[in-house]
């Protein structure tokens, strides 16, 4: 259900503020909003010098436990890679107090700061350092075939020496040139793309082979060293070698660090509510000796609120009135058990507004229905069951991959439930079931899917009801009537009208007594069906003017065929449990037939069962998700859910690494 919202409005002596605001947050039940000025109110202006220092202190303790994190990472394999560390999870459970007694660490957590600030510095040069040394390696790599040292190549007083690397096409037509130049003597020390070429020649000819080389490509040798390339490459090599035992020790010497993620993440998270606070402070009224605040809290937490106010000061006024027409209050869910699982689903789409009906006990039930339609195999639905429920033992903290381990789990129940129903057991028809094998016959394929539709009809008219109940809630008597029950008349007619038409039609065996129980509802049916419809054309345009009244009339008629379609889109459920079906057996028959080969069989037959099932239950999981969600939202949602709601978050509630305890 939606928790009804208090709207507050607290004036006080700018001088407590900040006592104020920690009272208020260690409620974690008070959501801040920007004040409404009144005459003669000014906004409070933050102390920019403490806003600067508070974010520079926020974005170095992030730094340093990014560096930390990461260079943990590359060290996972070392022998010095700390065994036990509980910093490197990022949802640390923390009492309030000592959470707000982090600034007493805060000189022994900067000295660690200011530790992995030098190693980054350090690393840095080192990598630029690693990164020049690389590249010159590159540049000597053409020359290594020359056993000569770089500096035998050189002018002399009566000849010019060029060094360097000509491209590998040009050599034909530099030698064909060479051999009208008598004085100049060129050798090739190397094969390639790019080839290591000398050229001597006397100064009588060297301008003019020079200038050939250059129209060549030549590329003159940038090297005098006093060594030969693989010398040099060996000396750099050395040099790679201790950038690289450089890099270990910075990373040993980090990992020594790691003892205090946890309370570099505690003190990064304190900052971010320090900067929260002022934040929510620029958005407070006030004079030069008071301020004023404005938000929402829980109606039932009006009193826990009041005094953890009188705790801090009495010069203080409070008002609590409930929220105008006109105020947008935030989204407090408060559900338990299979409906709170549900909220994961329905927020991912968007939370509920405040002022409407929480759906999420409807989107529980046929979400779970679905997804056990879709699964339905009772071995599947025991693996994900057991292995939900021995991943939530083991999750403390109530995140978006617990909720998401929760509707695994209900799904695994589900699909046990629906496995039993086709009495199917890792794809082997174990019994037969009370509801028929879709992979067995006609006439049980279409059972199936007509099935699936009529859930789907039947989720369908339930959103009808709900549109009709938000509308109740919200005053506007006549929409919930001619917008949503209007609908759910027409749906419920539509049943009774068609169902012996389309068993007839398909040649479905029907029970007589249940045969004759429609034949009595068909015309009645028929009657609910046509009221339904004429109702909706008469009363679309009610809210128009002149010819709006009579095109709104046509939208209903083709709101028919909208309604008809939403209906065949739930023919996804029986498409995917029939191919998840399929798979299994395929694979099962795989297994068989190798295991029926004997010998190295009895280890790959298993094996291929193995593997396909793996495969089987991931993809079956995967596609049950998404198009149950899907079905949630296009053909359930669309039909009554206005959504769009902001979800509570009460001051200090946006923490990236801790969850504060009661």
């Amino acid at each position: 259900m939606i928790v009804r919202m208090s709207k507050m409005r607290m004036t006080a002596m700018l001088s407590e503020r900040e006592k104020l605001l920690d009272a208020l947050h260690k409620t974690q039940m008070v959501e801040l909003r920007e004040t409404p000025a009144e005459e003669g109110d000014i906004f409070c202006v933050a102390d920019e010098n403490l806003k600067n220092k508070i974010k520079d202190k926020y974005e170095r303790t992030l730094r340093c436990i990014e560096f930390i994190e990461k260079q943990m990472e590359s060290a996972k394999k070392q022998p010095y890679y700390p065994k036990e560390n509980t910093g490197l999870g990022n949802d640390i459970l923390i009492g309030y107090d000592d959470f707000m007694s982090t600034p007493g660490n805060e000189v022994e957590l900067f000295s660690i700061i200011g530790k992995t600030e030098e190693y980054t510095l350090q690393l840095a040069k080192v990598r630029a350092e690693r990164a020049r040394l690389e590249t010159l390696m590159a540049q000597l790599a053409p020359y290594l075939g020359v056993g000569e040292k770089f500096s035998d190549f050189s002018d002399t007083e009566y000849t010019r020496c060029a060094f360097g690397l000509l491209p590998d096409s040009a050599l034909p037509a530099f030698k064909a040139y060479i051999e009208e130049k008598p004085l100049t003597e060129f050798v090739v020390f190397t094969k390639g793309r790019m080839c290591a070429v000398s050229a001597v020649s006397h100064l009588s000819e060297a301008e003019e082979v020079f200038k050939k080389l250059g129209e060549l490509s030549f590329v003159k040798c940038p090297f005098t060293y006093s060594a030969t390339a693989e010398e040099k490459i060996e000396e750099l090599t050395r040099a790679l070698a201790r950038c690289d035992e450089k890099e270990r020790e910075v990373n040993r010497e980090t990992c020594g660090k790691s003892a205090y993620l946890r309370n570099l993440k505690i003190l990064s998270d304190y900052y971010a509510l320090q900067s929260e606070k002022i934040a929510a402070a620029e958005k407070f009224t006030g004079t030069k000796c008071t301020f004023t605040l404005s938000g929402y809290l829980p109606e039932e937490e009006v009193p826990h609120v009041k005094n953890a106010v009188y705790d801090v000061t009495d010069a203080v006024f409070m008002e609590f009135t409930a929220p105008s027409e006109e105020d947008t209050p935030p989204t407090l869910l408060k559900n338990r058990g299979p409906a709170k699982t549900a909220e994961f689903v329905t927020n991912m789409y968007s939370a509920p507004d405040y002022k409407e009906f929480d759906p999420n006990g409807f989107v529980f039930v046929f979400f779970m229905i679905f997804f056990g339609l879709i699964m339905a195999d009772i071995g599947y639905g025991a693996l994900l069951l057991i292995g939900g429920a021995v991943l939530l033992t083991r999750l403390k903290i109530d995140n978006g991959f617990k909720k998401l381990v929760y509707i695994i789990t209900y799904g695994g129940a589900f699909t046990i439930l629906f496995g039993a129903l086709f009495g199917s057991l890792f794809g082997f028809t174990v019994y037969r079931g009370v509801l028929p094998d879709p992979t067995a016959g006609r006439t049980n394929v279409l059972v199936v899917l007509l099935g699936c539709m009529a859930l789907g009809l039947l989720q369908i008219t339930v959103g009808y009801i709900l549109k009709a109940v938000n509308s109740f809630r919200q005053g506007a008597i006549a929409d919930g009537i001619f917008d949503g029950l209007t609908w759910v008349l027409f749906d419920i007619g539509l049943f009774f009208a068609v169902f012996n038409f389309i068993t007839d039609y398909f040649d479905i065996p029907v029970a007589a007594d249940v045969k004759g129980f429609f034949d009595a509802m068909t015309m009645p049916g028929v009657v609910m069906l046509g009221t339904g419809l004429l109702v909706a054309v008469f009363t679309a345009g009610r809210k128009e003017k002149l010819i709006g009244k009579f095109t709104k009339g046509f939208g209903a008629v083709y709101g028919i065929i909208n309604l008809l379609s939403d209906v065949l889109s739930y023919a996804r459920l029986f498409g995917l449990m029939l191919s998840g079906m399929i798979i299994a057996q395929q694979f099962n028959a795989m297994g068989t037939n190798i295991l029926a080969g004997g010998g190295i069989g009895y280890v790959f037959g298993p094996l291929v069962m193995l593997v396909g099932h793996a495969f089987n239950i991931a993809m079956g999981v995967l596609g049950a998700y998404i198009h149950d969600c899907r079905l949630q939202y296009i053909e359930f949602f669309s039909k009554f859910y206005t959504g769009e709601g902001e979800l509570f978050t009460p001051l200090g509630s946006r923490f990236q690494y801790v969850r504060l305890t009661k």
